[in-house]
């Protein structure tokens, strides 16, 4: 792949396009070295999947090609550097450092991907790669979410992860994107104009088939927040009459499918089971827990570790006091403020925030279709 790569523009495009696809496959398209699979955490092992593959090889082709026209240090790369290097300190401390390595390990891996694919869009990747691998990826969720809803009858899908959740924090990432591109890229071709609303809504429909109740929350504001954008944008990007066309027939669709579908969601919200709640509301009163007793943090990756090991911070549990290894906080904020304390938490806030400003800032000053894709 990196000869290839080396040599050719359209392999570069297409590498790219395979890397953000083989995203969708997870734990599928991976190899685990030093493997835990018992743990509860988040990270099991120095896992690396085929994505990373691709990314490594792609990274091989950029430098040894271009050399002088790469960007060594992306946006915020300073600020995500304190950030490993704190996590990397609190190593030392953790209750149990091999786990905190193996989401060190991931921290790299994740930079990867965000290295080579700033500098391939950098180097005039061209952005039709960039829709191709989303599209593909929703491809794969919207059929797995068809196949094991009617036809093995599983009530809260999963697809191709290990748990319904993951669904629409991987989703809704790519359905609101898909969905302005359909509706403003006036260099798509009718037919993937199509195709890219259509995978939009079939990543809504694949969020709504996981019954999580926050995550169909997310998808429709994501759907109808894109909708509106593209209405906003669309007089800068001259296309307003397929803009507006295709608003009418996804309002008509819409009606149609929250007809469908009131009956299931409503079901789900009032007999949805008790003790979730609480078991999220305990994990969450033991970060806080953790945060007061090791304000820098108990070590990237070692929620579940301690929380296992220390019964005083699960003695007051009643839903999750059976569990003979406990398992993570679903509170993302709780859970990094009690892994990397107060400072891990203000950097993950101002990496979040800064990333978040850049692209609106971008939307603001640029009025062709990058900016609204920002």
């Amino acid at each position: 792949m990196a000869i290839a790569a080396l040599w050719f523009t359209r392999v570069r495009g297409y590498l790219l396009s395979l890397m953000i696809f083989l995203t969708v496959l997870g734990s599928h398209a991976a190899v685990n070295l030093v493997s835990r699979e018992m743990y509860r955490g988040p990270d099991r092992g120095f896992e690396f999947t085929g994505a990373d593959l691709v990314c490594w090889a792609l990274i091989l082709a950029m430098v040894a090609r271009f050399p002088r026209r790469i960007e060594w240090f992306p946006r915020n790369t300073w600020l995500l550097l304190l950030f490993f290097l704190d996590a990397c300190l609190l190593a030392a401390t953790a209750a149990e450092p091999l786990y905190t390595a193996f989401s060190l390990w991931k921290c790299l891996r994740i930079f990867c991907l965000y290295w080579c694919t700033v500098n391939c869009l950098r180097l005039g990747t061209h952005r039709r790669y960039v829709w191709l691998g989303y599209a593909g990826a929703a491809t794969i969720l919207t059929v797995l979410a068809v196949q094991q809803k009617y036809l093995q009858g599983i009530y809260r899908v999963h697809g191709p992860f290990d748990h319904s959740n993951t669904i629409p924090l991987y989703a809704n990432l790519m359905l609101p994107v898909l969905l302005i591109w359909g509706l403003c890229d006036r260099e798509l071709p009718l037919w993937k104009s199509v195709g890219s609303i259509a995978l939009s809504l079939g990543l809504l429909f694949a969020v709504i088939c996981t019954f999580s109740r926050a995550g169909i929350a997310f998808a429709a504001g994501c759907f109808l927040c894109a909708v509106l954008w593209s209405n906003l944008r669309s007089a800068s990007l001259r296309v307003g009459v397929r803009v507006r066309t295709g608003t009418l027939a996804l309002g008509l669709l819409m009606a149609l499918g929250i007809v469908r579908v009131a009956g299931p969601i409503l079901s789900r919200i009032q007999t949805a089971p008790k003790a979730s709640e609480t078991a999220r509301d305990e994990f969450n009163h033991a970060a806080q827990l953790m945060l007061r007793d090791h304000p820098f943090g108990i070590g990237l990756n070692n929620f579940s570790y301690v929380l296992t090991h220390h019964t005083e911070y699960r003695q007051n549990f009643e839903a999750m006091k059976n569990e003979e290894t406990a398992g993570v906080a679903h509170h993302i904020y709780w859970l990094t403020a009690a892994e990397t304390g107060y400072l891990g938490l203000a950097l993950y806030l101002t990496i979040i925030v800064r990333f978040a400003w850049s692209a609106w800032r971008g939307a603001r000053r640029n009025k062709s279709i990058h900016g609204t894709l920002l």
